[in-house]
C-alpha cells in the first residue's frame, strides 16, 4: 500500500491504493487520508531507539549480553526490533570493539480479535508461541506498544514456565493510560525480578510514553493494514468504521 505523508487536503488517488498481484493488500475505498496526523516522526522513532538501546546496553553491555535472548513479539514489533539490536551491535563494536553475536528468537501472542494492538476492541490474550531456547536464560522481550499489559503478562507467564531466569520488556510505545492496575502489580513481580531487593532499576524499556490515541504505523497494524508506515500516526473514525 502506498500512502504518501497525511495532507489533510489532498485526496488518495485509486492508483495508489491498486496491490501488487503478489502483495495481498487490503483495498479500502477510503475518500480522505486515513491519517488525521501524525503522533510520532521518524526522528522522534529514531531518539526512542537510541534510548532504549542504551538502557539495554546499561544494563546488559558489560557482559556482553552472556546468556540474553531476544524476543521480539511479531509481527509488530519487527521494525523496532530490528533497529534496537542493530543499535546494540554498533555500541558493542565502538566500546569493546568487539563484533557479539546477539542471540535471537521470536515470539507470538494473539491477543486481539477483528482489531489491532493499538488499543481498540477486547483484548483476549488466546495463543502464545515462543521461537528459541530460553530455559536459564535472561529475556529480553521487545514490543511495538504496551497497554492494558494484557498479553506482556501472559508472556512473562509462559517464559518463566518455560524455565526463563528473568524477563525484560523493551517496547516502543507505553500506553499507560490504558494499563489494567492489576498488571502494573504484576510487572513488578515478574520482570526483573532478579535484582536485587534494594534495586530501583526496573525492567521495562521504554521508547515513547503514547498518548492514549488510535495509533498505526512502524509495526502497529489496523486489521493487517498501515503496518510500514515509517512514521507513528493517528487513525481517522471514518477509516476505522470503514475497516470493522
Amino acid at each position: 500500500m502506498k500512502i504518501s505523508s497525511p495532507n489533510p487536503h489532498k485526496k488518495i488517488q485509486n492508483s495508489a491504493l491498486k496491490p501488487s498481484p503478489l502483495s495481498p493488500i487490503i483495498i479500502m475505498k477510503l475518500s480522505e487520508h486515513p491519517i488525521s496526523r501524525v503522533l510520532y516522526s521518524h526522528e522522534d522513532i529514531a531518539s526512542a531507539v537510541e534510548n532504549v538501546a542504551s538502557a539495554i546496553h546499561a544494563r546488559f553491555g558489560k557482559t556482553q549480553y552472556e546468556n540474553v535472548i531476544f524476543l521480539p513479539c511479531m509481527t509488530g514489533a519487527m521494525f523496532f526490533a530490528s533497529d534496537v539490536m542493530r543499535r546494540l551491535h554498533q555500541m558493542l563494536l565502538e566500546e569493546e570493539e568487539v563484533i557479539v553475536d546477539l542471540e535471537l528468537g521470536t515470539c507470538v501472542a494473539t491477543s486481539y480479535e477483528n482489531v489491532n494492538s493499538s488499543g481498540v476492541g477486547s483484548e483476549k490474550v488466546k495463543n502464545v508461541h515462543v521461537k528459541g531456547n530460553v530455559h536459564g536464560k535472561t529475556v529480553v522481550v521487545i514490543e511495538d506498544i504496551v497497554d492494558t499489559g494484557n498479553t506482556l503478562v501472559t508472556l512473562c507467564d509462559t517464559l518463566y514456565a518455560q524455565g526463563a531466569k528473568d524477563v525484560h520488556c523493551a517496547t516502543l510505545l507505553n500506553k499507560q493510560a490504558r494499563r489494567r492496575e492489576e498488571n502494573t502489580k504484576a510487572f513488578e513481580r515478574l520482570l526483573a525480578r532478579e535484582n536485587d531487593a534494594e534495586s530501583k532499576e526496573e525492567g521495562l524499556y521504554i521508547g515513547i510514553e503514547c498518548e492514549d490515541e488510535f495509533v498505526v504505523g512502524f509495526g502497529l497494524d489496523y486489521n493487517g493494514a498501515y503496518r510500514c508506515l515509517p512514521y507513528i500516526g493517528v487513525l481517522t473514525e471514518k477509516a476505522i468504521r470503514e475497516m470493522i
